[in-house]
């Protein structure tokens, strides 16, 4: 973009107002450093990066080449390049290795990385190598998926195999950018046990799961009219860009208050219309709600070592069924669901299991539509 008042050209990802910086000079490097010291010494736990394979760029400010056609839908001038020199630069591990040499100092911290793009999966692996890099990335796997499949939990899985040398990774199925998974993918009319299912499912993944705020009660994602917009974004690429406001719209504390008790005040997003029936107050009320749920599969995860840190293995990943466990050298847990709308029936693994937690109609040997379970090896 042209700036009049400097006389120059400036380089940005992706607003204007979104300037880049230089990261490959050591001052910059040193001001970012400073700057996450400041927060480490206030007593932060960690840090999120975002879109960490964009902090440097080619310093010689060579062009992308265009992008072929595909097809598919382009949105914004950046749908129109191949990302080749401004991003993705050899040079960003070495910063990286500060950043963690930083964190180690204060003990404990946690750092995890957003990375996306076509390599995404190389670069989260060379973003998480060892003990010298951020303790773990996620990608985009599930963020903009049109359907949950047993095929798609598969491929994230063995993407990521517990052999040395791999990083850790984490999930996230829905976030600030993404739209809500429940609207994405529930079947009509059919919300809440298909809600049940994929939460049941997603504290079972190998790897650190990332709960977006709202989940936990099941909102859904806001249609918002162009006139209530805060998403610069949005505002900018009107209306080919997915408005990304219609999944940060305002938590819904209690039903029958003024904006579901999120403020007295006008908020700066609406509450979406079917968001006050699902209100915090409403579920602690409700044993059989979704944030209840919630929180019982967190503890039921915190409790059993194999969910938390175990191997994965895939049992079956056909058009409907998801069978795997998870395993480590004190247990062996057996996790079976079943996102097809027809009833299956199944075998487990050779074994006695005992069944700890299930969804719907679910047994050893008959899994309903949207059913799962979760089993113990004895």
């Amino acid at each position: 973009t042209w700036d009049a008042r400097r006389r120059q050209y400036y380089l940005h990802n992706f607003l204007p107002d979104q300037p880049q910086l230089n990261g490959h000079n050591p001052d910059v490097q040193q001001a970012l450093l400073d700057v996450m010291r400041f927060w480490l010494d206030r007593g932060v736990d960690g840090f999120r990066v975002d879109a960490i394979n964009f902090a440097m760029h080619n310093p010689a400010l060579t062009d992308n080449p265009p992008a072929p056609d595909d097809g598919s839908v382009r949105t914004r001038p950046f749908d129109y390049q191949l990302h080749i020199h401004n991003q993705s630069h050899a040079d960003i591990p070495a910063f990286i290795e500060r950043i963690r040499a930083l964190t180690d100092e204060y003990q404990a911290i946690f750092t995890v990385a957003e990375v996306g793009g076509a390599d995404s999966d190389r670069e989260m692996k060379a973003f998480t190598a060892g003990s010298t890099h951020f303790n773990s990335a996620y990608g985009f796997d599930f963020l903009y998926a049109d359907r949950l499949t047993p095929g798609l939990v598969r491929r994230t899985a063995l993407a990521w195999p517990d052999v040395p040398g791999v990083g850790w990774p984490s999930w996230a199925l829905s976030n600030h950018d993404a739209p809500r998974w429940i609207s994405r993918w529930a079947p009509a009319g059919q919300r809440a046990p298909y809600a049940a299912l994929v939460m049941t499912m997603f504290m079972c993944l190998r790897g650190n799961v990332i709960l977006w705020q709202g989940e936990e009660l099941g909102l859904t994602q806001v249609d918002i009219p162009f006139e209530l917009l805060q998403d610069p974004e949005a505002i900018a690429n009107w209306p080919l860009t997915l408005s990304r406001d219609g999944t940060r719209t305002p938590m819904p504390w209690r039903r029958d208050a003024m904006h579901a008790g999120f403020t007295t005040g006008m908020p700066w997003l609406p509450v979406g219309d079917d968001h006050p029936a699902l209100a915090i107050d409403q579920q602690q009320r409700d044993a059989a709600s979704l944030l209840h749920r919630t929180q019982h599969l967190i503890a039921l995860r915190k409790a059993h070592p194999a969910l938390m840190t175990g191997a994965i293995d895939i049992v079956t990943a056909d058009d409907s069924l998801l069978v795997f466990t998870r395993r480590d050298a004190t247990q062996e847990m057996l996790c079976a669901f079943n996102l097809g709308p027809d009833a299956h029936d199944w075998m487990p693994p050779t074994g006695n299991w005992d069944i700890i937690e299930s969804v719907s109609d679910a047994s050893l040997t008959r899994l309903g539509s949207l059913a799962g379970l979760i089993a113990i090896r004895r």
